[in-house]
């Protein structure tokens, strides 16, 4: 199911500053112009790799993922878990791979990242495309993730590993089961309950996603006061409340908003076409607006 993604993918290497290295996954012709497509904490790339394929037929399209998770090969440290180390290592990365402009799109919590890391002046992205935005603060409802599953992850983060093991399979309605079109997307995002440790490292940053909400919050105004938004939310949406997106475009009116009927939070891997059409369509409309008063003038 993800074979055509893994045929056309370019895997890098890079070494950070403090001399670990991280994989970066990468997309479409090097010359054209630039996006850096983010997924949460925890999550394979491969989650969003359909849409950066669909993206990277006329963009070079760069994803990486969260350090130590889902690569256990990457040792964690406690400062990777803080949104300005986080901020800093965005900055790493677009300046090895010379990402002077680039457009940003982010699906659920990497729009924390994205907020604090534009906000704190570390990126400057052209636009950004927020997907299921998620960890802003402006939610009305819990949403089904942070009733019944955040409680479990942190009670892990706060006991360890012995109830990483134990409390992982209470998370893990899909063990044993064999992938199918239906499920392959929330399999996907379960990998780290195959391991108890990978489990633990997964809950940790759980608990800086929920730690980094009224950080994330305070940085929003800066953030979309410098970049046109675009935000993109499902009502069905059950990791994700869709209100965090309603909320933002009522209170941040230059935040643009598209609330669709249908697509869950998976949608990003279920139907990637519906999304690269709202985000080129917003691309496209940016760039026309920012062309015209040269247009006018000449």
């Amino acid at each position: 199911m993800v074979e055509p993604e893994l045929e056309e993918v370019r895997y890098l290497t890079v070494e950070s500053g403090d001399g670990r290295q991280s994989t970066l996954y990468e997309f479409g012709p090097k010359d054209a112009e630039k996006v850096v497509v983010l997924p949460p904490y925890g999550v394979t790339f491969l989650l969003v790799a359909r849409l950066a394929r669909l993206l990277s037929q006329r963009f070079h399209v760069l994803i990486w993922e969260s350090r130590g998770c889902p690569d256990s090969a990457i040792p964690v440290y406690d400062t990777d878990l803080g949104l300005a180390d986080q901020s800093r290592h965005f900055s790493e990365v677009l300046k090895q791979q010379g990402f002077e402009a680039f457009h940003f799109v982010g699906w659920c919590q990497a729009a924390q990242l994205a907020v604090h890391a534009t906000a704190s002046g570390q990126v400057k992205p052209r636009t950004m495309s927020w997907i299921a935005p998620a960890g802003l603060g402006y939610s009305l409802v819990k949403s089904e993730f942070d009733r019944c599953a955040l409680p479990i992850y942190l009670e892990i983060e706060k006991h360890g590993l012995l109830h990483a093991e134990k409390l992982g399979r209470l998370l893990n309605k899909y063990n044993g089961v064999p992938a199918t079109a239906q499920n392959a997307a929330e399999k996907l995002t379960m990998r780290h309950l195959a391991d108890p440790r990978m489990t633990y490292v997964f809950s940790r940053y759980m608990k800086a996603y929920e730690d980094n909400r009224l950080l994330a919050k305070q940085f929003v105004s800066t953030a979309l006061d410098s970049v046109p938004t675009l935000a993109i939310h499902c009502r069905d949406d059950t990791y994700s409340h869709f209100s965090e997106s309603v909320q933002l475009s009522k209170l941040h009116p230059s935040l643009e908003l598209r609330l669709l009927g249908k697509g869950g939070h998976l949608q990003i891997f279920n139907d990637p076409a519906t999304l690269a059409e709202y985000v080129l369509g917003f691309i496209d409309t940016r760039a026309s607006q920012a062309a015209a008063p040269a247009v006018a003038g000449a």
